[in-house]
């Protein structure tokens, strides 16, 4: 099961080659270590840009919702959206700036918002960090997403919610950070093993896609009965989104 999900392959490139560019840069000395676990961070607002397209989708050409509550598509149901992501982008700001705001000269406490992210874009590599992560994500949704047309699976309150469990990631992968760093009192270290469980949790993630055979192997494990496979394999297909 470990080799389907771990397997370099043509598939699961981009994952691959992303992993290794980050690495290259930290070898060469072309990026702060701490610039790359802040891009990490900062993916969370990727996320939600590109989850915008993807409501527009699904609410244009998805299926309508079977719930009378949750009748809200297209552009309120994006507007919604940016105000309810940006919230909880937001708090997760707050407490990551706070966690890092005595290790990392030229922070602010948590509630200074605008500078905190003014001062981590122009730190070293950012953008060459940003356009890998970018790149990485945009793929991800044009091959997951767009190229199979899996938007028309969907009705739009099916994905509303699905970029919340990144946010959970994303939320971990600052504490983690953080433990690594004061652990290890490197920020080396640090990147290097964030970078290595983000490339564990996106491979996993993709693993998983739709028509997957990892997908068929653990919807199979988790079913207790032949009855809930289909259920089990839905949930696990829309957590991937």
């Amino acid at each position: 099961m470990w080799n389907a999900i771990l397997i370099p392959t043509k598939n699961n490139a981009i994952l691959w080659a992303n992993a290794l560019f980050l690495f290259l840069l930290l070898a060469l000395h072309m990026a702060d270590p701490m610039t790359i676990v802040f891009a990490y961070f900062l993916e969370t607002i990727i996320i939600g840009v590109i989850h915008l397209a993807k409501l527009w989708l699904v609410s244009k050409y998805g299926k309508k919702s079977t719930d009378p509550q949750a009748q809200m598509s297209g552009i309120p149901m994006m507007l919604f959206f940016t105000v309810h992501y940006g919230m909880f982008v937001a708090i997760q700001s707050v407490f990551a700036f706070t966690l890092f705001e005595s290790s990392i000269p030229g922070l602010k406490d948590g509630f200074h918002l605008i500078h905190n992210y003014t001062y981590i874009l122009a730190s070293e590599g950012m953008p060459l960090i940003l356009a890998s992560i970018i790149i990485n994500n945009l793929s991800y949704f044009y091959t997951n997403f767009w190229r199979n047309e899996k938007y028309k699976d969907y009705a739009p309150d099916n994905i509303f919610m699905k970029p919340y469990v990144r946010i959970f990631i994303q939320q971990f992968v600052v504490i983690l950070a953080f433990f690594f760093y004061m652990l290890f009192n490197s920020g080396m270290i640090a990147a290097m093993l964030l970078i290595l469980f983000r490339l564990f949790v996106d491979l996993t993630l993709f693993s998983i896609k739709k028509d997957s055979r990892m997908l068929e192997i653990l919807s199979k494990k988790i079913a207790k009965t032949p009855e809930q496979y289909p259920e089990i394999k839905k949930q696990l297909q829309e957590y991937t989104e």
